[in-house]
């Protein structure tokens, strides 16, 4: 009955199907990093950084080639990020000063930029590591 209606008002079928297929297919930005993309809860930092500067969660958030750091109650970087499924590399441009380097290394960045070998990754939890240090995270 509907699809009568268009068809008599000067519709064509046609046109309605266009219709429909471009409004399924929008614009929306699909995962290409696999199940990396998404946000991690980090559970431990081995060796933990010799100065503590959050006593709250903190969080690594994956998406395209975006890379956030980010804690409870804010964010702390965005940086750049390229993953071939075996390595993680991430750049923070705007962390340049000593106080800034602080912050990373409560993340296990012990350098920037970093390279980390992805040594487990599923849907549930995450291990990278980077010479001595390694960083536990699971998915939030």
């Amino acid at each position: 009955m509907i699809i009568k209606q268009f068809t008599d008002s000067g519709f064509k079928l046609s046109y309605l199907v266009i219709i429909i297929i471009i409004f399924l297919s929008s614009c929306q930005k699909a995962p290409i990093n696999g199940d990396l993309d998404g946000q991690w809860q980090v559970m431990e930092v081995i060796p933990e950084p010799e100065e503590k500067l959050l006593d709250e969660r903190i969080y690594y958030c994956f998406y395209l080639h975006v890379c956030q750091l980010t804690y409870y109650d804010g964010v702390c970087f965005a940086g750049n990020m390229e993953f071939d499924g075996e390595t993680l590399y991430l750049d923070f441009p705007y962390a340049d000063n000593p106080t800034r380097e602080k912050w990373l290394r409560q993340y296990g960045i012990t350098g920037n930029p970093i390279t980390f070998t992805v040594e487990h990754l599923d849907k549930k939890s995450l291990i990278i590591k980077h010479g001595d240090t390694t960083v536990t995270m699971r998915k939030f």
